[in-house]
């Protein structure tokens, strides 16, 4: 829909900013979706993927232009998670940077009929195994899982020793680390006819059950509709514009200057 494509668009040019080839090697992503609106979990992912593979793919061609042994480096040591010998290996589409997917509101979602939190974590459970991410759910009401969050994220931070003890029971907060997951643990969506991806057939399987939030058409620049005119808000809004294109010139200068060095 048009609302999604905006967001999309908006989010592409945003991380142009903190995604360069100069920090690409000490970058970690952490995508939050809320378990409590299964109705906005699908195009959350959808569209937060999208804009990092694309992203990632144009930094590493750049990285590998400069220096081919870290830009390969990288990409092997995310599918070193991967054993060689993993049943799904080649079937994945892992971008090679290290993603982990929360799922914030377990305290929510815990009280879901049964069958919904099976259809929910088990398409969690892929989405995470095909793009090569962590999956970690998460409430800031049950200690055990600020604990074990707090633990994971601590590991991405400072390589503090993970916990690598899964759990899969979808009446059970889900925690599955990349490269520890097959799609035999968990099972195939039921197939459909045509050759559709296991991907395609497990965003059919989750819209049937849940479709996904109608986006309100939006304009091209949402915040410039006149409809949510706010002299405040609007006057701090365009100096953080301001400032965040200053910010952005500044960084494409810097480039420029590197590859003519």
């Amino acid at each position: 829909s048009s609302g999604i494509n905006a967001e999309y668009g908006a989010l592409s040019n945003l991380i142009e900013i903190p995604v360069t080839k100069d920090c690409v090697q000490s970058l970690n992503f952490v995508i939050v979706v809320d378990l409590s609106r299964p109705e906005t979990i699908w195009t959350t992912l959808e569209c937060l993927l999208a804009a990092i593979r694309q992203r990632v793919k144009k930094v590493l061609h750049e990285l590998k232009v400069e220096s081919p042994t870290a830009a390969n480096n990288l990409v092997a040591g995310c599918l070193a998670r991967y054993d060689a010998d993993h049943p799904d290996r080649d079937s994945l589409d892992i971008i090679p940077l290290p993603i982990t997917i929360i799922g914030s509101k377990y305290d929510v979602f815990q009280n879901f009929d049964s069958e919904k939190k099976k259809i929910i974590s088990r398409t969690l459970r892929y989405v995470a195994h095909h793009h090569g991410a962590h999956l970690c759910f998460f409430s800031s009401k049950i200690e055990t899982l600020v604990m074990r969050t707090r633990g994971l994220l601590g590991h991405l931070v400072f390589r503090t020793q993970l916990n690598k003890t899964t759990t899969t029971d979808h009446n059970k907060p889900i925690y599955m680390l990349a490269g520890m997951d097959a799609v035999s643990q968990f099972g195939a969506p039921p197939s459909s006819p045509g050759t559709r991806s296991m991907l395609d057939q497990w965003k059919q399987l989750y819209l049937s059950s849940f479709p996904q939030e109608a986006e309100a058409a939006l304009p091209e620049d949402p915040t410039r509709d006149k409809k949510y005119n706010e002299a405040i808000v609007d006057s701090v809004r365009a100096q953080k514009h301001e400032e965040l294109e200053r910010f952005r010139k500044a960084q494409e200068r810097k480039l420029k200057q590197k590859s003519l060095q």
